[in-house]
C-alpha cells in the first residue's frame, strides 16, 4: 500500500487563512505539558536545575505565543544540540548526578536526558507525531506524579491537568478536520483576527464545561463504586517519611541543629471536646536503658494481640490503672507514611480499631504495627488519661518491685557525680518520691532555657555539660537529665518519645501534628498507680503560631487525605450512614420549622383578632377603604385616573386641566349626552359633533366645551377644570330635546 504523502504546508496555511486553531491548539498542549511537568516538581524527585530550566523554557514558550511570534528551532540546531548532548550525557553521568550507586547516577542522568528532549522538542513540534510525542510525556509525569506523592497540591494540579486535556483534544480534532476538509472553512468575521478570537473563547467555554461535568460525573462515581485498599500500586512510590526530633532511641550528644519542620506527621479527630485534650501528650515508645550517651529500649520482644472482634483490638490493663479516676478519650489517628512501625496514641490506651490482623506490645507498652507499610494508617483509640492527684501520689509506697528496680533504676558506669549531689541537694527537703519528682520538674523548668541549638554540650558528657555548662538545650536534654537524677534517688524512670498536642484546627475540628511538636518527657513509677507522665521542658519561647489561612488549608488537607487517599469500602459505608442520617435530621429539621411556622401564624391570626376587636371603627373604616381599592382597582383605573377623579370631584378654583386629563374630561361630556340619547359617531370629530348639536338649547355650551377641549388637547392651553365642569352640568340640567331632534 503506497505511503500517504505529506500536506503541502502552503495548502494548510491557505485553509486556515480565515479561520485557524493553530495557536489555541499550540498553547494548550503546551500548558497541558507545563502542567504535568509542575505536577512532577511538586512530588520532590526532581533537583533545582532542572526544575529551573524546563520552567524557564516553558515560560519562554508561552510568552513567544503572546507576541503572536512562537519560537522554532530549526532542524540543523536540534541536530546540534543533540549531538552536544551526547557528550554532556558522559559528564552529567559521571560528575554532575552523583548517587550511591552507578544506577543512581544513571537513572538521574536519564532523566535529565529526558527532560532535555522534552524542551527540544517543545521548540520544534511541527507535525502531528511531534504532538504526539509531547501529549504521551505529559501524561506519563502525571502517571509518575500520582505514584509518587499523595499530597493535597496533586488534586489541584489533576484537575487543572485535565482541563487543558480537553482543550488539547478539542482543538486537536477541529485541526485536524479543518486540514481534512476539501473547501477552506469560513468564519462569521470578515477579519480572520476576529474569527480566530472568537473560535478560541468558544472553545475556552466548551472545555470549561466538559471539564465540570466530567469533574461531577468523576466525584460521584469515585464515591459510590465499591472501594477496597488493595491492589498492585497501593504502596509503589511511597517513602518513609524520617521525624525530626522523634525516633526510637535517644542519642544525647548528637549538637547538630534540629530544624522545625512544618510536615504533617499524624492528625487527631476528636470524639470528645478539643478542651478535654489540652495537655495530652501522644505516646510512641518508652525508652529504658542509658549508656550515657544513648537512650535505648534494651528488650524489644513483643507481645502479639490478635483481633478480639473484626478490627478491634482489647490492650490489657497496666497495673494501678483500676485506682485512678476515670476519663476515656475517643479519637480517630490519621497517621503519615514514617519510617517507624509505632502506633501513637494517648496514655493509656484501652481499644484500638484498625485495619490490621494484629497489633504488637512491648514491655513499655508502646504499640507497634507488625504489617508496617510506607502508606497512611488511620485507626480509632479508646484510650484512659485520668491521672491520680497529688494527694494520692504523696501517700503511695515507696516500695518498688524487683523487676522495676533491676529495669529503671540502673545508671551509667562513669556518670558525672555532680549530677547525684545536685539531685540531692535539690530535694533534701523532699519526703515522698512525688515530691522529688516535682521539685526537680521545677528545677529544669525555670532555670534553664529552650533552644534548638544547644551551646557547649560535650559528647562525652551530654548530661554533665547541659546541667553544668549549657544550661540550655531541647526537650530530650530536660526530660535525659530529670530521668537520671531521679534515678541517682533510687525512683524508677524511663524516658519517652512522643509528640505534643499539636495545634487545633478550628475547620477542620482536628489537632494537626507536625514534626515540630516532636517530644521527650518522663515517666515516673508508683506502684499503686503504675507510670505517671513529668514535662520538665520550659515553653519554646517561639512558638509557631498558625494563621486561619493554614486553617483553611489543613482542612482542605484533612479532606484528601481522609475522603481521597484513605477512601475505601469502610469509609464508604460511614458516607451512606452520614447522608441517611443527614437526610433524616433535615426532614426533621423542616417539619419542625413547618410546625413553628404553623403555630407563629396562628399566634399572629389570635393576635390580629384581638386587635381588630378593641378598635372596630378602625377597622371597618380600613375596611371600606380596601374595599373601595378594590373597586377601582377592578374598574382599571390608573393612578392618574384616580388623581383626576379627586380633582373632578373637589375641584379647585385655581386648578387647571392637564393636558392628559383631556381625554377623561371629553368622556365625562359624552356621558351627559349619552344620558339625553345623544351618541357621537367614532368617525366624527369633535367639532362635527357639536355642530349637529346647534338645534338643541345648550348647543352654545356643547360649542364652547369643545373649543376648550380642542384647546387642551391639541393647543396644550391651560383651561380652568371647574369651568368645564360647570359646562357639563348646565348641560345635564338644560331642557331635553324632543325625539324628533335626536340623533
Amino acid at each position: 500500500m503506497p505511503k500517504k504523502p505529506s500536506p503541502d504546508p502552503a495548502v494548510l496555511a491557505q485553509k486556515q487563512a480565515h479561520i485557524s486553531v493553530e495557536r489555541y491548539f499550540e498553547v494548550s498542549l503546551l500548558l497541558m505539558l507545563g502542567t504535568s511537568f509542575t505536577t512532577l516538581a511538586f512530588t520532590g524527585k526532581l533537583d533545582a536545575v532542572s526544575i529551573v530550566i524546563v520552567s524557564a523554557a516553558l515560560i519562554l514558550k508561552l510568552w513567544s505565543y503572546t507576541r503572536e511570534r512562537p519560537l522554532m528551532l530549526s532542524p540543523r540546531t536540534v541536530t546540534r544540540l543533540g549531538i552536544f548532548y551526547l557528550f554532556f550525557f558522559a559528564i552529567d553521568f559521571l560528575i554532575l548526578s552523583p548517587g550511591p550507586t552507578a544506577l543512581d547516577s544513571m537513572l538521574a542522568a536519564t532523566v535529565h536526558l529526558i527532560l532535555f528532549a522534552t524542551v527540544v522538542k517543545t521548540f520544534s513540534a511541527r507535525t502531528y507525531r511531534d504532538y504526539a510525542y509531547l501529549a504521551s510525556l505529559s501524561f506519563m509525569m502525571m502517571l509518575a506524579s500520582a505514584i509518587l506523592t499523595v499530597s493535597t497540591e496533586f488534586m489541584a494540579l489533576f484537575v487543572l491537568y485535565m482541563l487543558f486535556a480537553i482543550s488539547t483534544f478539542i482543538s486537536y480534532e477541529i485541526k485536524r478536520s479543518t486540514e481534512a476538509a476539501t473547501r477552506a472553512p469560513s468564519g462569521p468575521f470578515a477579519s480572520p483576527a476576529r474569527n480566530r478570537v472568537a473560535l478560541e473563547q468558544s472553545l475556552a467555554r466548551s472545555t470549561g464545561g466538559l471539564a465540570i461535568g466530567i469533574v461531577a460525573l468523576a466525584s460521584v462515581l469515585f464515591f459510590v463504586i465499591p472501594r477496597y485498599r488493595s491492589g498492585y500500586l497501593t504502596g509503589l512510590g511511597m517513602t518513609s517519611q524520617n521525624i525530626t526530633g522523634f525516633s526510637e532511641s535517644v542519642k544525647l550528644g548528637d549538637i547538630g541543629r534540629i530544624l522545625r519542620s512544618n510536615t504533617v506527621v499524624m492528625r487527631i479527630m476528636p470524639e470528645n471536646s478539643p478542651r478535654d485534650f489540652i495537655g495530652v501528650k501522644w505516646r510512641g515508645v518508652g525508652l529504658t536503658s542509658f549508656d550515657g550517651k544513648h537512650w535505648y529500649e534494651d528488650n524489644t520482644a513483643q507481645t502479639m494481640l490478635p483481633q478480639a472482634t473484626y478490627r478491634r483490638f482489647i490492650l490489657p490493663a497496666p497495673a494501678g490503672l483500676s485506682r485512678r479516676p476515670y476519663k476515656p478519650l475517643r479519637y480517630r489517628v490519621l497517621l503519615s507514611p514514617l519510617s517507624t512501625n509505632v502506633l501513637f496514641a494517648a496514655a493509656v490506651p484501652r481499644e484500638i480499631d484498625a485495619p490490621l490482623s494484629s497489633i504488637g506490645i512491648d514491655e513499655t507498652r508502646s504499640i507497634h504495627n507488625p504489617q508496617h507499610s510506607f502508606t497512611p494508617i488511620q485507626y480509632d483509640v479508646l484510650s484512659q488519661v485520668g491521672m491520680p492527684s497529688p494527694a494520692q501520689l504523696r501517700s503511695a509506697a515507696a516500695t518498688y518491685p524487683l523487676e522495676i528496680r533491676l529495669l529503671y533504676l540502673p545508671l551509667p558506669p562513669h556518670l558525672d557525680p555532680r549530677i547525684a549531689a545536685l539531685a540531692r541537694r535539690l530535694t533534701i527537703s523532699a519526703q515522698t518520691p512525688y515530691d522529688r519528682a516535682t521539685v526537680i520538674q521545677h528545677y529544669l523548668r525555670h532555670n534553664f532555657a529552650y533552644t534548638l541549638n544547644p551551646p557547649g554540650i560535650e559528647p562525652s558528657d551530654p548530661i554533665g555539660s547541659f546541667l553544668f555548662t549549657a544550661k540550655k538545650g531541647y526537650c530530650e536534654y530536660f526530660a535525659a537529665a530529670m530521668a537520671v537524677m531521679l534515678r541517682t534517688l533510687g525512683v524508677p524512670t524511663r524516658l519517652v518519645n512522643g509528640f505534643q498536642t499539636g495545634s487545633y484546627n478550628r475547620i477542620g475540628h482536628d489537632f494537626i501534628v507536625r514534626e515540630r511538636d516532636a517530644h521527650s518527657w518522663v515517666e515516673v513509677y508508683f506502684p499503686e498507680y503504675g507510670w505517671v507522665p513529668f514535662d520538665p521542658t520550659p515553653p519554646d519561647p517561639n512558638p509557631v503560631i498558625p494563621s486561619v489561612w493554614d486553617d483553611y488549608l489543613d482542612a482542605a488537607s484533612l479532606f484528601w487525605n481522609e475522603w481521597i487517599i484513605n477512601y475505601d469500602f469502610a469509609h464508604q459505608v460511614q458516607l451512606a450512614r452520614q447522608v441517611e442520617t443527614e437526610s433524616v435530621s433535615f426532614r426533621d429539621q423542616f417539619r419542625d420549622r413547618m410546625n413553628r411556622v404553623r403555630h407563629d401564624a396562628i399566634a399572629w391570626a389570635y393576635r390580629i383578632e384581638g386587635e381588630l376587636m378593641r378598635h372596630k371603627l378602625a377597622a371597618l373604616i380600613i375596611l371600606m377603604i380596601a374595599m373601595a381599592g378594590t373597586i377601582l382597582t377592578e374598574r382599571g383605573l390608573t393612578l392618574a385616573e384616580l388623581k383626576f377623579l379627586w380633582a373632578w370631584t373637589f375641584p379647585g378654583a385655581r386648578r387647571r386641566a392637564d393636558p392628559q386629563e383631556a381625554t377623561m374630561v371629553y368622556q365625562r361630556f359624552l356621558s351627559a349626552l349619552g344620558r339625553r340619547g345623544l351618541r357621537k359617531p367614532a368617525a366624527e370629530t369633535p367639532r362635527e359633533f357639536a355642530a349637529r348639536l346647534a338645534r338643541f338649547p345648550f348647543a352654545p355650551l356643547a360649542s364652547e366645551f369643545t373649543t376648550h377641549y380642542n384647546a387642551l388637547r391639541f393647543g396644550s392651553e391651560e383651561v380652568p377644570l371647574v369651568r368645564l365642569r360647570e359646562l357639563i352640568e348646565q348641560i345635564g340640567k338644560s331642557p331635553k330635546a324632543p325625539p324628533a331632534a335626536r340623533g
